[in-house]
């Protein structure tokens, strides 16, 4: 199975760069030939404080070339992660726009989970009921049986990443229970979006992957580099007990860059 990875794309009638790289996305995704997108969350600019993005958003989806899974990131339903509140009415809004925040997905041996970062620390009845899906569904994997997740924060910190104290990852208990809990056995895969950077690393056993942002880079006064900062997709290929990742380069994507975007003047 070949799956697309896009994150960060942060669309809105405010950021027309932002629209105009998705639309080159989903022009050249066809070529790819793959059979499922995966959004790593920050589909939209803020839908947070301008909810109307999120339907925005989930008209450009309507016309994506392929069946389209989603999780949502804090530009789309707020911080959470223990770190600030979080709004059940606008993770409802999300969720009857763009989908459930959590799902799983099926390919042969793979069991692909993805899960809504943002809920993780707030010990709300959202998160506990996102913890009891995740090992229940964990409780039913096969012995053979591989698991990939796919979620907006990475889960472990990059080395030399010193400079993010938080806000970056999943706050460190719940990525301790993601890696150590009931997945631990299958999982070898963890995908991630938020960072607006490329990178790929290995710990114990288990592949990372930050796919970098659809929309624009964060210049370097405003986010120490840690991985590549360029803009694109991802593209996953899964088979029976075997992985296989690469940045493909598209036509058409530009390398905007933030303080450039025409909305980042704007009053919030």
């Amino acid at each position: 199975m070949r799956i697309a990875l896009i994150a960060d794309s942060h669309v809105s009638a405010r950021s027309p760069e932002c629209v105009r790289n998705w639309n080159a996305a989903a022009a050249a995704l066809p070529s790819l030939e793959v059979g499922l997108t995966v959004h790593l969350g920050d589909i939209t600019l803020d839908g947070e404080r301008h909810p109307e993005e999120i339907d925005f958003a989930a008209d450009l989806i309507g016309r994506w070339p392929t069946p389209l899974r989603c999780v949502p990131g804090n530009h789309d339903i707020g911080t959470g992660s223990g770190e600030a509140p979080l709004s059940i009415d606008r993770l409802s809004h999300y969720e009857a726009a763009l989908g459930a925040d959590r799902w799983l997905v099926r390919e042969g041996t793979w069991a692909l989970f993805g899960v809504d970062a943002q809920l993780f620390g707030t010990g709300s009845p959202a998160e506990a009921a996102q913890w009891a899906w995740l090992e229940h569904e964990a409780s039913a994997l096969g012995e053979h049986d591989l698991a990939a997740l796919f979620l907006h924060r990475p889960l472990v910190r990059a080395a030399g990443d010193r400079w993010m104290p938080q806000g970056r990852y999943v706050n460190e208990a719940a990525a301790r229970r993601l890696l150590e809990g009931p997945l631990r056995r299958a999982l070898r895969l963890v995908v991630s979006g938020h960072t607006h950077q490329a990178l790929e690393f290995v710990a114990d056993g288990v592949r990372h992957v930050w796919v970098p942002s659809s929309g624009f880079v964060i210049e370097d006064h405003l986010q120490q580099p840690v991985g590549d900062k360029v803009v694109g997709l991802g593209l996953l290929e899964l088979g029976a007990g075997w992985l296989h990742y690469e940045r493909p380069i598209l036509p058409g994507l530009k390398r905007h860059e933030l303080t450039a975007l025409e909305c980042f003047a704007e009053p919030a």
